[in-house]
C-alpha cells in the first residue's frame, strides 16, 4: 500500500483524489492546499497538511502528486525529489527546456521516480486507436485530423497567463500532439497559425505536423469557443484502406465528461462498425494505477517515459516558434 501526499485541490486535484479512491494499492493520506477552508467538505481517510514542508517531512508518504499550476511545478518537484519522494506531476511538466533539465537533474540526483500525467495515453478511446494502429485494421496511417475545443477553464484565472500556463498550446494542444507522437513517432517539422488572448497567451492553435514516417497530421486546439459550445474532442486516423473516427461532445469545459455524447467508428471495405468502449474504464484511474504499480513493483515506466516528456516539450517549443515567426520549423 502506497501513501499519497496530494498537492493542490483544484479541478485536476479533485479528479486525482476521486481516482485514488478507486485504486486498491494506494491511499491519499495527506493533502496540502493553500485554501483549506474552501475544501472542508472534501472527504478522505487522511488529514490536511499545514504547509508543503510538513507534507515532505511525513515519512509515511511515499508519493507526492503535484496538481498545481504549471509555473509552480519545478519548485515543488525539486523539493519533493530532495525529500526522497517519488513524484507524479500533471502535464505539462514545465514550460521551458532549461526548467525541464533542472527537474530531471534533481530527480536523478536523488534517485526518485518522476511520472508526468499525459493522460490521453491511458484514455479508453485512445487506447483503442493505439491498438488498431498496431494491427492490420489501421496499419500505415497516412493522415490524421484531431481537435480539442472548449472555453478557457473557469476554475482558475492562471490559465490565461502565458507565463503561468503556456496558454492553450501547453495546456490543451499538448494532448493531441503527444498522442500523435506516441502513435506514429518523431516529428520532422511543424507549421502553426493561431491567435492570442488579451494577456498574450496562444488560445487558438492550428498545427500541421509532418512526421518522419511521411504521415501528415492536422491538429486544432482552442480555449476561445463561445459559452454554450460543447467541449469537443475528435481524432480521425486514415490509411489507404480504412478510417477510425472518434468524436465526443461534452458539457462546457471538460467537467462533464460523464454526460458526453461519444462514438468511435471503424470504416473499411464498405463496412461501418461501431467500436464498443468499456464505459466503466476511467482514464485517470488507469493512469494513476499504472504509476503506483510502477513504484510499488519497481518497474520501468514504458507508457510515458521521461524521454518522451522531454521530446514533447521540444515539439511544443517548435510550434511556439512557428506561431511567433509564421514559418515552418524543423524539430
Amino acid at each position: 500500500m502506497k501513501n499519497i501526499g496530494l498537492v493542490g485541490l483544484g479541478f485536476i486535484g479533485k479528479t486525482h483524489l476521486d481516482a485514488y479512491k478507486q485504486i486498491d494499492n494506494c491511499q491519499v493520506t495527506s493533502i496540502y492546499t493553500t485554501n483549506k477552508e474552501k475544501h472542508q467538505k472534501i472527504t478522505f481517510d487522511g488529514s490536511f497538511a499545514a504547509d508543503y514542508e510538513e507534507l515532505l517531512k511525513d515519512k509515511k508518504i511515499d508519493i507526492i502528486d503535484i496538481c498545481l499550476p504549471t509555473y509552480l511545478h519545478e519548485e515543488y518537484i525539486i523539493k519533493a525529489a530532495s525529500a526522497g519522494k517519488h513524484i507524479i506531476c500533471e502535464k505539462p511538466l514545465t514550460l521551458t527546456m532549461e526548467s525541464a533539465h533542472r527537474i530531471i537533474q534533481a530527480v536523478n540526483k536523488n534517485n526518485v521516480k518522476l511520472f508526468v500525467a499525459h493522460v490521453l495515453r491511458f484514455w479508453p478511446e485512445y487506447k483503442v486507436i493505439k491498438s488498431y494502429s498496431e494491427s492490420d485494421k489501421l496499419k500505415d496511417i497516412k493522415i490524421i485530423h484531431a481537435k480539442r475545443l472548449g472555453q478557457t477553464p473557469t476554475w482558475s484565472s492562471w490559465f490565461q497567463d502565458p507565463d503561468k500556463s503556456g496558454g492553450a498550446l501547453f495546456d490543451l494542444h499538448i494532448h493531441d500532439i503527444d498522442f500523435i507522437y506516441y502513435l506514429l513517432g518523431e516529428v520532422d517539422s511543424v507549421y502553426a497559425v493561431g491567435s492570442k488572448n488579451k494577456f498574450g497567451a496562444w488560445d487558438h492553435v492550428m498545427t500541421t505536423l509532418s512526421l518522419k514516417n511521411n504521415c501528415k497530421a492536422f491538429v486544432e486546439a482552442s480555449q476561445r469557443m463561445p459559452m454554450g459550445y460543447p467541449f469537443t474532442m475528435s481524432f480521425r486516423a486514415q490509411t489507404h484502406q480504412s478510417t477510425l473516427d472518434f468524436n465526443m461532445l461534452a458539457g462546457e469545459n471538460i467537467g462533464k465528461l460523464n454526460d458526453s455524447n461519444q462514438q468511435i467508428i471503424y470504416y473499411s471495405n464498405k463496412k461501418k462498425v461501431s467500436v464498443e468502449i468499456d464505459k466503466a474504464a476511467d482514464a485517470f484511474q488507469n493512469e494513476l494505477a499504472y504509476f503506483v504499480d510502477c513504484i510499488e513493483n519497481n518497474q520501468d515506466n514504458n507508457v510515458v517515459p521521461l524521454d518522451d516528456v522531454l521530446y514533447m516539450l521540444r515539439v511544443l517549443k517548435a510550434i511556439e516558434t512557428s506561431l511567433e515567426n509564421g514559418s515552418k520549423v524543423r524539430v
